[in-house]
């Protein structure tokens, strides 16, 4: 029989959007570390200090023990960027072991076409914003809507304004942490698929066990939507890649009007028309100070937005998904970094490897503990049917979110947490709600658990026993 176990889980305070989770598990005289993502929203100064600060915490929590495990969910800033910010720090502490999934495996072909087009829609982007900031090229609401999708992929206002224009663009943060992860284990690094069952390295007798969700395998689900025949291995992805770049190649004709190879046209009047001998006429009556209210010649920018939003709906849906079971007491401690609609669906098709016929997805669902809520609390990453699923007594939720990010507090800014989900969270797990900002409530329904949380100026912490 499994012995039982405590979970000490450490939510750290970034100070801004931002997921950083230690946990330690602890079955005897044993102890297991897992550091679930380490990032950021923002590459400010501050911030990259913050980060620094959160990971020299880390090696002191950890101590003499050894840190087994570090998973990476997904590439965004918010989860990866301290891995970059305070390489140095997590270099002097290797982990046992990186876990990242199944789609940053080097040697997975179908990986490798996805990542393919992925940095080449992320490309066409970037460049796309640096053409918006071009001065008097678009106004300030389009280019800081852009902006801010663009912050998850690491990338600041500052970079994207830059003077000096190229097409040799530096990495972006979290593909560089990406890089350091893989390279920084003591072992390779483990790529992990959705139906994957393991037990938690470090303790004897295995008593916590590892469950893979997602992100899924199934395309239509990776992509929330039935994919495209055609040589892709992501219809979807390659199409708004190919959308993204001829909307560049519009951009760049505004710049370079007599660039031959462009045909992309933005404006009414094509060179060709340009000939006719009553064009000065009807381009002086067009772009008329008086009649300027009636041209739309820049409204198409808008669309910069729609694509970035399409490229960060995917990031989060491709994310590394874990639930970790307590073997003895059938607790389970979701963590479902940023997984949208797509990702959630697909669990009720994987097939778990060692598991009897019946298992499902909602067997873990009926007994987590601990939800990690996904994606700071947004409306579109945690499914309706697996909260609904989220039955057992004891439930506590952990929501990474900071209402002081600028993101948030700015005019029509993200909607984080989202009103109707922070209320039913509230009330599923009888306002046991940790946040990253204000902490928890000193609500009675506390009493009923084994412990309380607490913290301090660096993170709030909560200890399960199972």
């Amino acid at each position: 029989m499994a012995s039982a176990v405590t979970v000490n889980i450490k939510m750290y305070r970034v100070g801004e959007l931002g997921d950083c989770f230690l946990l330690r598990f602890t079955s005897g005289q044993e102890k297991s570390h897992v550091l679930i993502d380490c990032g950021s929203f923002s590459n400010s100064k501050a911030s990259a200090e913050r980060m620094k600060e959160i990971a020299t915490d880390i090696k002191k929590q950890i101590g003499n023990n050894r840190l087994n495990v570090i998973a990476g969910t997904h590439q965004h800033n918010d989860h990866l960027s301290g891995f970059v910010h305070a390489s140095s720090v997590f270099e002097s502490m290797p982990p046992d072991q990186v876990w990242l999934s199944w789609l940053d495996n080097p040697d997975d072909k179908k990986a490798r076409e996805i990542g393919k087009d992925y940095n080449n829609y992320l490309r066409s982007l970037r460049l796309i914003s640096q053409e918006l900031h071009r001065p008097g090229f678009a106004s300030n609401e389009v280019k800081n809507k852009l902006d801010g999708l663009m912050g998850f992929h690491g990338f600041s206002p500052q970079e994207l304004s830059k003077k000096a224009r190229t097409e040799s663009l530096p990495p972006a943060v979290p593909a560089q942490a990406r890089d350091i992860l893989q390279r920084i284990g003591k072992k390779k690094p483990a790529y992990l698929s959705p139906g994957e069952v393991f037990p938690l390295p470090g303790l004897f007798g295995e008593p916590v066990k590892v469950y893979v969700l997602g992100p899924p395998k199934n395309e239509e689900l990776l992509y929330d939507k039935e994919p495209g025949k055609g040589e892709s291995f992501d219809p979807k992805l390659a199409a708004n890649s190919t959308t993204a770049q001829r909307m560049l190649n519009a951009m760049q004709k505004i710049s370079n009007p007599g660039k031959p190879d462009n045909e992309e046209a933005p404006f009414p009047f094509y060179e060709p028309f340009r000939e006719s001998g009553n064009f000065k006429q009807v381009w002086d009556s067009y772009y008329s100070k008086k009649e300027a209210w009636r041209t739309i010649d820049l409204d198409w920018l808008n669309q910069a937005e729609q694509l970035a939003l399409w490229l960060d709906g995917f990031t989060n849906n491709s994310s590394l998904v874990l639930a970790f079971e307590l073997v003895q007491s059938n607790k389970v401690l979701l963590f479902a970094a940023d997984a949208q609609a797509g990702n959630w669906n697909s669990w009720r098709e994987i097939k778990w490897k060692k598991k009897p016929k019946d298992f499902n997805w909602l067997s873990l669902m009926h007994n987590t503990v601990l939800y990690k809520a996904g994606h700071h609390g947004s409306h579109n990453s945690t499914l309706v049917e697996g909260l609904d699923n989220m039955t057992h007594e004891e439930l506590v939720v952990m929501i990474p979110v900071d209402k002081s990010d600028p993101h948030i507090t700015k005019k029509n800014g993200w909607k984080m947490p989202a009103a109707n989900l922070y209320k039913e969270l509230k009330k599923r797990s009888k306002n046991r709600v940790i946040r990253m900002d204000d902490g928890f409530s000193k609500v009675k329904a506390w009493n009923e658990l084994k412990g309380k949380p607490s913290g301090n100026s660096l993170y709030w912490q909560f200890e399960i026993k199972g």
